[in-house]
């Protein structure tokens, strides 16, 4: 049997040992980097979801509400409390992002499974005429703006409908 001796060893196995662990510490970390990016992403996508949903049922729920006649005409005379008559002069409401953090500006709504309830406004815009009948008959038409947030607070959604009332 060969015996060798310490003066021969030369540690070629203590460096390729060594080399393999540093191959795999930067692989597990690369793997550990992109397993949190996509569990950021995911997590993201997810309170997106909410906050679209969230402004959805708060759509149908404003909708009904117009549609049951629970904002008469004389509401929008005071043009606040979320309830606004447009001003062809001037920017639309819902583009002043301040109007989104005042709870007087806006009306609360559907808070579904987000964190915080939705805020919305409904401007009533000019009377259309009736197509087919007389110019004397005018259809209501009202523009609901809605914003809503995720259970984070974060991912905003904004959706707008118009909504038409004989």
């Amino acid at each position: 049997m060969n015996a060798t001796t310490s003066s021969s060893q030369r540690g070629a196995v203590l460096l390729s040992t060594v080399m393999l662990l540093v191959m795999l510490t930067i692989l597990a970390l690369a793997a550990f980097s992109l397993n949190t990016t996509q569990t950021r992403v995911a997590t993201n996508s997810a309170d997106s979801m909410v906050a679209f949903q969230t402004a959805e049922g708060t759509l149908a729920q404003v909708e009904n509400a117009l549609i049951g006649g629970t904002y008469s005409d004389s509401s929008f005379a005071a043009n606040q409390n979320g309830l606004y008559i447009l001003d062809p002069t001037a920017d639309p409401v819902w583009k002043n992002p301040a109007i989104w953090t005042s709870t007087s500006a806006v009306l609360q709504g559907f808070q579904g499974g987000s964190n915080a309830p939705s805020a919305y406004v409904i401007e009533k815009l000019p009377p259309v005429p009736k197509p087919g009948i007389s110019t004397k008959t005018a259809i209501r038409v009202y523009r609901i703006t809605v914003r809503a947030t995720g259970k984070s607070g974060g991912s905003p959604v904004m959706l707008q409908s118009t909504v038409s009332l004989q």
